[in-house]
């Protein structure tokens, strides 16, 4: 009688019939489904690693898939994009033949999975924001998916951290018993808060 444990980071509702962009590919970091992305300094796309400070870490969407050269396939069967393939996934070529696919509207809404042990025990937390954490890893090399969940102790009104939660997830655990709030790996729905497409954030993105 407990709530699932999958954390998939934030994972599209109504995937895979959402909008996605593609964007060019920095160097240097593993990327796995799920993480939130955003622009280097020099424009490229680059995970979101920092989750928790508050009010500065933006986003532009979410990574949901990946491409080599001329959006085709990658260079190898994995289900992330490994940094350490972005040498060979087109040698002699330029970082622009490599691409992630990301849902980068705004309004798009996410499920995200809470981690264990934390006081967020009541669906009064709707509206207010919460900081993510990565649990160990930032991926599973195995699933492709982030590591990522949303730190159930650090829900507040105006925090200004980067993810929203908006309502409890309306999911059926695998043994029956419905989603339940306070419970470790509870799910919710929520969206992007500081997200580089909306009004308050357009000076800022690239």
């Amino acid at each position: 009688m407990a709530n699932d444990n999958y954390p998939r980071g934030l994972f599209p509702l109504n995937f895979p019939n959402i909008p996605i962009r593609y964007y060019v590919v920095s160097t240097g970091q593993d990327i796995f489904l799920g993480m939130p992305v955003d622009f280097d300094s020099t424009g490229f796309i680059t995970p979101v690693i920092d989750v928790t400070t508050a009010g500065i870490v933006q986003a532009v969407g979410v990574a949901v898939g990946f491409a080599g050269p001329l959006k085709r396939g990658l260079a190898t069967d994995d289900p992330f994009l490994d940094a350490s393939d972005l040498t060979t996934l087109a040698a002699g070529l330029p970082a622009g033949h490599r691409w992630v696919a990301v849902t980068d509207n705004p309004n798009q809404e996410f499920i995200v999975q809470g981690d264990t042990g934390g006081t967020l025990a009541t669906i009064t937390a709707a509206g207010e924001t919460i900081a993510l954490i990565y649990r160990a890893t930032s991926g599973n090399t195995d699933s492709g998916w982030a590591n990522l969940e949303f730190d159930a102790s650090s829900n507040a009104a105006s925090t200004g951290q980067l993810i929203r939660l908006l309502r409890l997830h309306d999911a059926v655990n695998v043994d029956g018993t419905e989603n339940t709030v306070g419970a470790n790996y509870q799910k919710w729905i929520c969206q992007i808060q500081t997200h580089r497409k909306t009004a308050s954030n357009l000076a800022s993105a690239i």
